[in-house]
């Protein structure tokens, strides 16, 4: 590491120090867990809205979040879309799109970047399978078939950053944090959208679906936790 690069990353770590002990995390929390010191140092964060399903004909849609719904900048979130059916005819899923964004007065703010995707379906063989996608969104030809017990399931895993720190359409670099971010400025409870095509039916748009992430301490930070050099400093 430069001799450059380590004090800027140790004013950091004791901004970010400062932060944690101020909203009540002790110098113990390298032994905590990322969700519990998040969910500490985030007043509000929403730690139960990890898992929804909504009806679309003879279609379950699940939307859920695997693992720690809470991180800091830097830190992953992984959702998972089930497609499942109980009766009706078989359908065949066309598309799958998760949004995790929204537009306000300075266009588009991302407070989570796609890192990657899969989905998993069961091919004309009977055998399940899991083929990579994009985690903006998937498109394919997978059946859901209530007789044979079928499923499709969009794995996804996006990236927490903050959005204040890059460009914004229609704000510059200067402008407030509430500007340029809207409500979600602190980027607690930050919601999904759900886009699922399925044939013979009309598209499903799901928004909000009601499972929310958190980005601790308004992702201004990476996470402490874990290293006691990256917390403490050296």
């Amino acid at each position: 590491m430069s001799t450059f690069s380590t004090p800027i990353r140790r004013l950091a770590t004791a901004t970010a120090t400062a932060a944690l002990l101020a909203a009540g995390v002790t110098g113990t929390a390298t032994a905590q867990s990322a969700d519990a010191v998040g969910s500490v140092a985030t007043p509000g964060h929403d730690a139960s809205a990890t898992h929804a399903t909504t009806t679309h004909d003879n279609l379950a849609v699940t939307h859920e979040v695997v693992g720690p719904s809470i991180g800091f900048t830097g830190d992953e979130i992984h959702y998972r879309t089930t497609i499942s059916a109980a009766d009706g005819p078989a359908r065949r899923v066309t598309e799958i799109d998760q949004i995790n964004e929204a537009a306000d007065l300075c266009g588009i703010r991302r407070w989570q970047m796609p890192v990657s995707g899969t989905v998993t379906y069961t091919n004309p063989t009977g055998e399940r399978v899991t083929d990579s996608a994009s985690a903006w969104g998937a498109a394919g030809s997978w059946t859901v078939d209530p007789t044979a017990g079928s499923t499709v399931v969009y794995d996804t895993v996006y990236k927490l950053q903050n959005p204040n720190l890059g460009p914004a359409v229609g704000c510059g670099r200067t402008a407030a944090p509430e500007a340029r971010s809207g409500t979600d400025a602190a980027g607690v409870n930050l919601d999904a959208r759900l886009i699922v095509s399925a044939d013979g039916l009309d598209t499903l748009d799901w928004s909000p679906t009601g499972v929310t992430v958190s980005c601790a301490l308004g992702c201004q930070f990476p996470s402490p936790v874990g290293s006691a050099e990256l917390f403490f400093g050296s």
